[in-house]
């Protein structure tokens, strides 16, 4: 019984943290996205899917707002250092790798084996760079989240995968972000998820209005940390359904290299409804 009510409270003081950083990161996100804009705008604009040249890369607020936050979260020991290194690591590695495909990226070569082809063929792509180095740092990830084998395949291909489908939506604007949320969803009923899942979902909630009203593009930094994010918060989850979960992310990609995943969405009135939802009229 005494085991019973500690756990309680020890569930009721995450959810107290929770809620509290959570708020935090909303707040910055929220005041900081107009700072952010008008910096980038300056500098960095990119014809949108109705050719409006709009900021892009603003998905970088997602590490300027969580990164403070997660350090803050292990100095005040609420989460272990490992907890903490694994996602910064994830966040700035697959954020940096997003913002150099932003900056320097063309879109010539797409999909997997279009990227390969090129490096292949002598010419290296920001594609191929993101996926051979988000690979690498998702399996370095997972070699500090299992101690088998297979497990870290699987949890290496999660991750990255993850983090490449999160880039194949962010076609349409708050497309990734209501993915993002969606899928949340079940990992906040279902489990526990690290607490700096609870602070990136804050601070989608506070970006998504202006990607929404296509002010702004989240690009590939927010799309990679994303994904990212999501495919560790995954981890915290059996393993018998973490390779439903992979199933389900190589069968999708099988089908993004051949079709568009747009016309699928365009094509089912369910999902065109929740992807047109918010979304400004053009």
């Amino acid at each position: 019984m005494d085991r019973s009510k500690n756990y309680v409270a020890y569930l009721e003081e995450i959810s107290l943290i929770s809620l509290l950083f959570a708020g935090v990161s909303f707040l910055a996100t929220y005041l900081l996205m107009p700072q952010v804009s008008d910096m980038v705008r300056e500098r960095l604009v990119r014809p949108n899917h109705a050719n409006e040249e709009i900021p892009v890369g603003l998905g970088m607020i997602f590490v300027l707002v969580v990164v403070p936050l997660i350090i803050l979260l292990v100095l005040l020991t609420q989460i272990t250092v490992v907890v903490g290194l694994i996602w910064l690591l994830s966040l700035m590695g697959f954020g940096m790798l997003g913002f150099i495909d932003d900056t320097l990226g063309s879109r010539e070569a797409r999909g997997f084996c279009g990227h390969f082809r090129a490096l292949l063929g002598g010419q290296l792509t920001t594609g191929a760079l993101k996926a051979l180095f988000g690979a690498g740092i998702a399996l370095l990830v997972a070699l500090f989240t299992a101690d088998q084998g297979v497990t870290i395949i699987v949890n290496t291909l999660v991750i990255s995968l993850f983090a490449n489908l999160f880039n194949l939506l962010d076609v349409r604007p708050g497309r990734s972000s209501k993915a993002f949320l969606f899928l949340a969803l079940p990992l906040f009923t279902l489990t526990l998820p690290p607490l700096p899942m609870a602070l990136l979902v804050a601070s989608v909630l506070a970006y998504i209005p202006w990607d929404l009203q296509s002010k702004v593009m989240m690009g590939d930094v927010g799309a990679n940390v994303l994904g990212a994010a999501y495919g560790l918060a995954v981890l915290t989850i059996p393993l018998s359904f973490r390779l439903l979960v992979l199933l389900f992310l190589v069968a999708i990609h099988v089908y993004a290299e051949r079709f568009s995943l747009s016309q699928a969405i365009e094509g089912n009135s369910f999902l065109q409804m929740m992807d047109s939802w918010g979304r400004k009229k053009v």
